[in-house]
């Protein structure tokens, strides 16, 4: 009897190890077989799969600066370290129904003129809704409405998309943005017409002063790649540099030409006037300038851009150098751009400005890192 349970225990322990064996077996075919996790989409995924886009981009620099003016009050020579910008961009613009824009800006530098415009280099750090706005989109109409960009000019507020480092002395007197509402009515492929009302372009943008209304209209005409023109013009009675009610006008024209794959040549002309120039029943005052920019390409990471202007303020009055003085303004900027990678861009720029008001002579050094996103 004791050797017949003996014999039962080692042929149950048989049977238990060889069970074993084949669960250990099978154990690594059924983990196998198991579905795998889904991957966890993406930031970048999900906003592609929503139809929304993000971008941005951040901008510092390092700046010297040299002034020569009778009577100056400014310094004679100034450098400094700027934040100039830092924006994010989020949009949602369908080609047919609802969508919306929201651009912030952050910096020490977002609507000062030329960066270096009479010796002010820099502002306090702000943040700016630069634009904000909903659209509306059937057919060849789109409607915006809220805070926008200007249609004039061929430099923008976003130094991201400018070939210079500096401003031109046309932007500095242009407007930027607009709040108000816009209508863009696309005719064909190559022509759209726009129309639009807003608060005005002096003071009214930010602060409403006046309460009148600006009206605007525009064409733009790109009838190829190598090609574009535009024409955009503002009047309407805004509060003006005086401080009294005033119409103000201006007219601007671009032109674009691709003259090869590696060159581009883009010419500015703006034409302005305002009335009550100097306080009520002082008459009119009246601008007009024109910049013109080569830029090109000498291979895939190096770039070069020039840009030339000559601005003709008559009477005095944006350049505030006193009523019924003519101010006439010249620059010349030439800026190298480097590209190690297509998010980085390293910005090397000189530039001389002259100002027959004072005999003023201002010359400026500037480099810019750019990185995109």
């Amino acid at each position: 009897m004791r050797n017949f349970r003996a014999g039962l225990v080692a042929v149950s322990l048989g049977m238990l190890a060889a069970l074993g064996t084949a669960w250990a077996e099978e154990a690594p075919a059924t983990a196998a077989a198991a579905p795998a996790k889904p991957a966890v989409p993406s930031v970048s995924d999900v906003l592609d799969a929503s139809g929304i886009t993000a971008t941005g981009y951040v901008s510092g620099t390092f700046s010297y600066q040299t002034y020569s003016e009778s009577g100056a009050t400014a310094p004679a020579d100034y450098s400094t370290f700027t934040l100039q910008q830092a924006a994010f961009t989020l949009a949602k613009q369908p080609t047919t129904g609802f969508g919306a824009l929201v651009n912030v800006i952050a910096g020490q530098n977002i609507y000062t003129p030329n960066y270096g415009y009479y010796g002010v280099s820099k502002t306090a750090t702000e943040l700016q809704l630069a634009q904000g706005y909903a659209q509306y989109a059937a057919g060849p109409l789109t409607l915006i409405g809220g805070k926008f960009a200007t249609l004039v000019g061929a430099e923008t507020v976003a130094s991201v998309l400018n070939t210079n480092i500096t401003r031109s002395i046309l932007f500095s007197f242009e407007p930027v943005t607009h709040t108000g509402a816009r209508l863009t009515y696309a005719a064909t492929g190559e022509l759209s017409l726009i129309v639009g009302v807003n608060d005005g372009w002096i003071y009214s943008d930010e602060l409403a002063a006046s309460g009148g209304k600006t009206l605007e209209a525009g064409v733009a005409w790109t009838p190829s790649k190598a090609f574009s023109w535009t024409l955009q013009g503002y009047t309407g009675n805004d509060t003006n540099f005086a401080r009294v009610r005033g119409q103000h006008s201006l007219v601007d024209t671009v032109v674009t030409w691709n003259a090869t794959a590696a060159l581009s040549l883009v010419g500015s002309v703006d034409w302005g006037q305002v009335t009550n120039a100097f306080g009520s029943g002082t008459g009119n005052a009246d601008w007009w300038g024109a910049a013109g920019y080569v830029n090109y390409a000498i291979n895939d990471q190096w770039r070069v851009s020039l840009r030339g202007e000559y601005f003709d303020d008559n009477k005095g009055y944006l350049t505030a150098v006193g009523p019924g003085i003519n101010q006439k303004l010249k620059e010349g900027t030439v800026t190298l751009g480097y590209d190690p990678t297509k998010n980085f861009e390293l910005r090397l720029e000189g530039r001389y400005d002259s100002y027959d008001e004072h005999s003023t002579k201002v010359a400026q050094g500037w480099v810019e890192a750019l990185y995109k996103f």
